[in-house]
């Protein structure tokens, strides 16, 4: 690479940024052979260069001890074996580790790297997300249930002490076959930057829905970020939508540009009544590009709705509709209209802009949700990291720090021979590369595949 931020400087000044010391040690004392800051220096080495598994994460440690004799990668001098990794998981504050991502994610600020560069506007974009599901036979190793018998009196005795215990998890009692629990997670994605990383997540408690998590959610957003200039402007979707969340969005002084549905109302009825009758030759704003083959055309109408808003809606000021239009190489036309309702006004916000950010909010699931299930392989681990509802927590907050490294090392980074964009597991590949070369066999990489 030219111009490649992914080198063991880059990473371990971010490292450094983490501040992985300030994560309270869970283990008893006389049992602990490796420090709690090297150990999660690992992890995050392991997310960087795509590790499968907990025994690939030991593989790396291994890999960096005997290339850097001196420990200067976070004091990595020995392996690491995996069952540690396992048991640390499950004990970890989630609070505590997600609070090490905010703290890169402020460094990565204050270098300048997150400027809202795609987007006109500081852009995030909330979306929720459900990270692990956890079968019955893993919430009977949990809690000692043995055998694992599906009864009345067993699935109770299992959702008592989720409850108690992991009230974040929701447990789910299918008609057909054995009960599971669902690890969700809102995750807050900064869509306006080049590197789009994960800059918030909180986990949906088991006793509510995405919608029902969203007043905390921004509460939490709004302590953190504030009093920064890092976003200006929430986007959501139709599942995270409300009068309600609108109207707190305002209160904590920044906009919103929220998708809505047929199940929100007088507000959606009200934009299909003003926008959705309109020919698309009297569109605010169009364009047409090519998508996989596919020749794509985007139409933008607004409507203003003045300084009063639409009945509750007091704070809305526009709605919008966007209708996507695909003509396939066979000559086959599918068409689609998303509405949006923005507290921001027609002069704030124009068609071509509205345009943007309606497609933009989607990065949240291209390099946030996509990238973390294809890219680095979760989707694939025939070992996840974690099978306890306290770990998956644990390790997708890890994976959302090391993505966030991976997405501003990429962005940071170009190809020598065409100076383009390096992808997700060329950046990957590279950090593997100087971390680990003088010890690295060919497995190493065939892992990456």
């Amino acid at each position: 690479m030219q111009r490649q931020a992914a080198t063991p400087i880059g990473l371990v000044r971010r490292i450094r940024d983490l501040e992985l010391g300030r994560i309270r040690e869970v283990r008893c004392a006389e049992k602990v052979k490796h420090g709690l800051e090297m150990m999660m220096t690992a992890l995050v080495v392991g997310v960087v260069t795509m590790a499968r598994s907990l025994r690939a994460v030991e593989q790396r440690t291994e890999q960096v001890a005997r290339q850097h004799v001196d420990g200067a990668l976070q004091g990595i001098k020995s392996r690491i074996a995996d069952n540690t990794f396992t048991t640390l998981l499950t004990r970890l504050a989630f609070g505590d580790v997600v609070k090490r991502l905010h703290a890169l994610i402020k460094a990565e600020h204050r270098r300048g790297n997150l400027e809202p560069v795609l987007l006109p506007i500081a852009t995030a974009a909330i979306d929720g997300k459900n990270v692990a599901t956890l079968r019955w036979h893993d919430l009977c190793r949990v809690f000692d249930l043995d055998p694992p018998t599906v009864s009345i009196k067993s699935i109770e005795k299992v959702r008592q002490r989720l409850v108690k215990e992991f009230p974040n998890v929701q447990l789910c009692v299918p008609k057909e076959g054995e009960p599971y629990a669902l690890a969700r997670v809102h995750t807050v994605t900064l869509i306006s930057s080049n590197a789009a990383p994960c800059i918030h997540q909180r986990p949906i408690r088991g006793d509510t829905n995405e919608i029902g998590s969203m007043p905390a959610l921004l509460k939490e957003l709004h302590a953190l970020y504030g009093r920064t200039s890092l976003l200006t402007l929430i986007t959501t979707d139709a599942g995270n939508t409300s009068l309600r969340v609108g109207a707190q969005i305002v209160g904590l002084g920044w906009n919103y540009f929220s998708q809505i549905k047929s199940e929100h109302g007088e507000i959606h009825r009200e934009a299909e009544r003003a926008l959705g009758r309109r020919r698309t030759s009297t569109a605010d704003f169009s364009y047409s590009e090519r998508q996989k083959g596919a020749l794509v055309t985007y139409h933008v109408w607004q409507y203003d709705l003045s300084e009063e808003g639409w009945l509750d809606w007091t704070h809305a000021r526009q709605l919008v509709r966007v209708q996507r239009t695909v003509v396939d190489a066979t000559g086959k036309e599918t068409i689609g209209n998303r509405y949006y309702v923005s507290s921001l006004t027609l002069a704030e916000l124009g068609p071509t802009n509205a345009a943007t950010i309606s497609r933009g909010h989607w990065r949240c699931e291209e390099e946030t949700h996509w990238t973390s299930d294809a890219q680095l392989n979760e989707d694939l681990c025939r070992l996840s990291w974690s099978r306890h509802p306290n770990g998956v927590f644990v390790v997708h907050a890890v994976r959302m720090i090391g993505l966030a490294i991976l997405a501003v090392a990429r962005k940071l980074s170009r190809l020598g021979y065409s100076k383009q964009t390096p992808t997700w597991r060329q950046v990957a590949e590279h950090f593997l590369l100087v971390l680990c070369a003088s010890t690295l066999q060919t497995e190493s990489f065939d892992a990456l595949a």
